[in-house]
């Protein structure tokens, strides 16, 4: 297939504080589409999808070739996640639920042999690679290091469904996962 021809699912927040300078919230234009738009690239866009992984919006099944995306990691604003239609209330959502479900989701809607790519923030003297969850049905391929400050980097995570999700798999952490306190780690320390 043509990379243009390919299903991808863009999974974006965009409603929470703007990372420029002397902004407040984002504006109108910074989002994907925005950026597709200013590349010239705007005939290839899609569109994008946000929404809590917990609660999917899409039918089941394996839809994408790849999912790609950048969770919000709490620094500008808590994770959150929504309640159940009776209960519509937010609660404070761990970095690790939110990595588990992401790797849930990604394992029951990509075809075999797509790609979830996506960001995962740690703190770098906890980090070890038993920290990056797994899931049954998805191998780690790709796992690389963008150094934020000497105590907090990003890792650029790839990886690639080999199998359908059988009955009883679920995403886990194999390791310590206290190096995904980003939030609590990143505020805490000097």
């Amino acid at each position: 297939k043509q990379w243009y021809q390919r299903r991808v699912a863009i999974t974006a927040g965009g409603w929470g504080k703007s990372t420029k300078r002397g902004e407040e919230k984002y504006t109108e234009n910074q989002n994907i589409e925005g950026n597709m738009i200013s590349y010239g690239l705007d005939t290839l866009y899609l569109g994008s999808h946000s929404a809590d992984f917990s609660k999917p919006l899409l039918r089941e099944g394996p839809l994408f070739d790849v999912i790609i995306t950048d969770p919000p990691y709490g620094i500008r604003e808590a994770s959150l996640k929504i309640g159940n239609k009776s209960n519509v209330q937010q609660s404070q959502h761990t970095l690790s639920e939110q990595f588990l479900e992401l790797l849930n989701f990604a394992a029951r809607s990509l075809v075999v042999g797509g790609r979830l790519v996506y960001w995962l923030p740690v703190i770098r003297d906890l980090y070890s690679p038993s920290s990056v969850p797994q899931h049954p049905s998805l191998n780690l391929k790709y796992n690389c290091e963008q150094i934020f400050s000497r105590k907090s980097s990003r890792r650029l995570l790839v990886m690639l469904k080999t199998r359908e999700v059988s009955p009883g798999d679920s995403a886990f952490i194999p390791g310590d996962d206290s190096c995904l306190q980003y939030r609590e780690l990143y505020f805490g320390k000097n």
